[in-house]
């Protein structure tokens, strides 16, 4: 799993020398890019590392299995923690990356201590939503990842972002590219097999920043209170005029979240 690192200025595991890094997974289908805001932000603060999955950013020429699961992208995660000598970590995902954080719960609680849920959701594929993902896989399939940009841009980005920031739109349009076929349809087969995280929500016992976009149709903010009411120890934040990618929509207010939860984590 390759990964962008920053290490503050006089090294250390982390904030001061002493705090856990912090790990960033990333939305699908995009990769450890998107979070180059909230790198920028934290550069003197914290020790960050951005992983790509298998298949999308500088891992799309890696091979997937062909019936993956959230576990798979949670396992390669841990490999990534041993290689890097790391023990415990903050850990922080946003869509999918959400979803491989409950695996990597469900898989290794031990190695996490905290927690950040962004635009995501505990709850299983809808019928509907299952049949859209292996529509969406069959379309990749025969036409490539050239028509991801036209199929979830909408979803993605609110109307406002789509309307103000045309940077932002290129931007992420431009990680959907950078990703293989074989990697979306591999992930889009996790992301429909993906277990019921809600049962799990209850027994999280780090502290929990649950962080969402006030325009996020995916994971709408009703849903995200949803979950920070049923986790011990979490606050929810919502950001004004931002969709489901919020770290890139609002990155000022969403790594202004993200530092002040780091500063007691």
């Amino acid at each position: 799993m390759p990964y962008t690192e920053h290490v503050p200025e006089g090294g250390g595991t982390g904030y001061g020398g002493s705090k856990d890094p912090l790990v960033l997974l990333h939305a699908f289908p995009l990769h450890g890019g998107m979070w180059e805001p909230q790198l920028e932000a934290l550069a003197e603060s914290r020790r960050v590392i951005l992983p790509d999955y298998p298949g999308f950013g500088r891992a799309a020429s890696e091979p997937v299995p062909a019936v993956p699961e959230m576990g798979y992208y949670a396992e390669a995660l841990r490999e990534l923690l041993d290689r890097l000598g790391l023990e415990r970590v903050v850990l922080g995902g946003i869509s999918m990356g959400g979803y491989v954080a409950f695996a990597a719960l469900r898989g290794f609680p031990e190695r996490i201590s905290g927690l950040i849920l962004a635009d995501t959701n505990a709850a299983p594929d809808t019928e509907e939503a299952r049949r859209g993902r292996n529509e969406t896989a069959a379309l990749i399939a025969e036409s490539g990842v050239g028509i991801l940009p036209g199929l979830l841009t909408e979803r993605l980005l609110s109307e406002h972002t789509r309307r103000e920031s045309p940077q932002t739109v290129e931007r992420v349009q431009q990680m959907m590219l950078d990703s293989s076929p074989d990697g979306v349809v591999a992930a889009l087969g996790a992301l429909r097999e993906r277990p019921d995280s809600t049962p799990l929500l209850g027994e999280i016992r780090v502290p929990t920043l649950v962080v969402g976009g006030e325009e996020d149709a995916l994971s709408p903010p009703e849903t995200m209170a949803g979950m920070a009411d049923a986790i011990p120890d979490s606050r929810h934040v919502v950001l004004s005029e931002a969709g489901h990618l919020s770290n890139l929509e609002s990155p000022g207010k969403f790594s202004a979240a993200l530092s002040g939860f780091l500063e007691e984590t």
